[in-house]
């Protein structure tokens, strides 16, 4: 019920944000791994990486 409260609420112009957040609130739910996930974010330890070099791995 708060998805549809907060998105009835939003200005036009926030309402992608708003389903995009929610979308990955959805999907980091269903990864198995989520625990491990949330854990390293909050201690500073998940692996990141730069869009740059995603395209050039993807290459």
């Amino acid at each position: 019920m708060e998805f549809y409260r907060e998105l009835g609420q939003a200005p036009l112009d926030q309402a992608e944000a708003i389903l995009r957040r929610w979308w990955c609130e959805a999907m980091l739910d269903t990864d198995p791994e989520a625990d491990q996930i949330r854990e390293a974010a909050l201690e500073g330890t998940l692996p990141v990486t730069t869009l740059a070099d995603v395209l050039a791995s993807r290459e």
